[in-house]
């Protein structure tokens, strides 16, 4: 088997990223999960792990945890999805992305354990999800792996990485996404992701809200679990609630020192130490609110016997690469690329954009999918001063028209052009562009990847390195 070979049996299955649908009952998806590692001789109980979930941040704060056990010596894996140019970016071992030719050794031995089961009936047919999940897990077994950071694909509960028994598990900032499957509320949100709380474990988290935090701190109850809360320097919104009882107070803060383009330094304040002029290259007040996170997190490994020091912290944050969030690939006019997907994620972008550049005008280019929350992501829109709407190559695209006409009801003093496909928007962008303006291509991480891709074929050097093959 080779590696393209490889890859059309893992998309042989029934794919949600693709469709957006699922085809059969989710409440199988951990026995069924559990049985194929099983048959692959748990792969996931060779290492110890850390679980991250969450609405938005958690792949950010993924990369952070897996960088500064990385620069501590570590044998790390990082298990993220989804990929923005090739499925080997969702398994990395010390930074290094998985190989074709790892990938076309391995799938035999995952295919063999599937249809053993297959054979047997006693479950529903896998997903492409639960297979990456199995080959990831048996990948950094053979690696020989230490410490694994394994980000949640959706929700947590049923997700097919709650097989693992991590050392921590970490919640990020909380709102509304894929309200189909989690649920129409933070709070029945929350509750899904919460799931990846253990017994007697530890679970740390940046959600903020009443709703959230309560529907997470309940779930840490059920299981006997502490809770670790994060969130800025001030008065914490939800005192009431730990004055009641209901939940833990703060444990860490940070606070904002200056910005430097997308460089930030920050002060984070623990309950043993302050850490001053800590610094990543991530823009947006909430990649301060991710490194917390990720450092609580990293305080609660090291005293669980996972190793660290003060300077691999500094360098594991310095040196931080997150691609397709805030990531700018152009100047005069300044050109930023960003996967925002939902409303909140939407309106954090345009204001991280006005904190952390100067510009005339903003010009956005938008393809979004079309079970997004469309109405919110076009209210967020409408501070800009054009948006340039296409359609990216996923089947799960909202229509141009579609999104003319909600553009048109939310925001409808914000001029509206269109292009057919992403290289033309990207096009049509720069040419409407002045020197002074700043372009930002977002809506979805699949488009992201397109205008990453755009930008590269373009003559762009840092997109073009990021890129290490594309197989979509």
């Amino acid at each position: 088997m080779n590696y393209q070979e490889a890859l059309a049996y893992i998309y042989s299955f029934s794919d949600f990223e693709r469709s957006g649908k699922y085809n059969r009952d989710r409440n199988e998806n951990l026995p069924r999960e559990a049985r194929l590692l099983e048959k692959l001789g748990h792969p996931h109980q060779q290492y110890t792990t850390t679980h991250v979930a969450g609405t938005k941040g958690k792949g950010s704060t993924s990369a952070l945890i897996e960088r500064v056990l990385r620069e501590a010596g570590v044998r790390t894996g990082l298990y993220t999805q989804p990929d923005l140019h090739t499925y080997r970016e969702r398994m990395r071992v010390n930074g290094r992305l998985i190989s074709e030719e790892e990938v076309a050794r391995l799938v035999p031995e995952v295919r063999a354990a599937v249809e053993q089961i297959q054979e047997s009936h006693e479950f529903g047919p896998y997903i492409t999800y639960e297979v990456s999940t199995a080959l990831a897990f048996l990948y950094f077994w053979r690696q020989q792996v230490q410490h694994a950071v394994i980000e949640v694909g959706i929700g947590g509960r049923l997700d097919a990485t709650n097989v693992i028994q991590p050392l921590v598990s970490v919640i990020s900032s909380i709102s509304y996404d894929h309200m189909n499957v989690l649920g129409n509320t933070l709070a029945q949100i929350a509750g899904e992701k919460a799931g990846i709380i253990k017994p007697h474990g530890i679970v740390v988290t940046s959600a903020q809200g009443a709703e959230p935090l309560l529907a997470i701190a309940a779930a840490a109850r059920r299981q006997e679990a502490q809770m670790v809360r994060i969130g800025p320097v001030g008065t914490d919104p939800q005192q009431s609630e730990v004055e009641q009882g209901l939940l833990p107070p703060l444990q860490y803060r940070y606070q904002l020192e200056e910005r430097r383009g997308e460089t930030q330094h920050f002060t984070v304040w623990t309950p043993s130490c302050v850490y001053e002029h800590l610094e990543i290259p991530l823009a947006g007040t909430y990649q301060l609110e991710n490194a917390t996170l990720a450092l609580a997190a990293l305080e609660q490994l090291h005293k669980r016997g996972i190793h660290w020091d003060e300077t691999a912290l500094r360098e594991g944050f310095r040196n931080v690469s997150w691609p397709g969030r805030i990531d700018v690939v152009g100047e005069r006019p300044t050109l930023v690329v960003d996967g925002a997907h939902n409303a909140d994620s939407m309106q954090k972008l345009m204001q991280a954009l006005r904190d952390s550049f100067t510009f005339r005008r903003l010009i956005v280019v938008l393809s979004v999918s079309r079970d997004k929350d469309l109405t919110g992501i076009a209210r967020a829109l409408s501070v800009t001063d054009e948006v340039i709407v296409t359609r990216m190559r996923s089947p799960r695209a909202a229509s141009i028209e579609m999104l003319q006409e909600i553009l048109a009801a939310q925001a409808p003093q914000v001029p509206v052009k269109t292009a057919a496909n992403t290289e033309a928007a990207m096009t049509l962008a720069l040419q409407q562009a002045q020197p002074d303006d700043l372009v930002c291509a977002t809506g979805s991480i699949y488009f992201a990847a397109e205008a990453l891709r755009w930008a590269a074929e373009h003559g762009n050097q840092r997109a073009a390195a990021a890129i290490e093959g594309h197989d979509h």
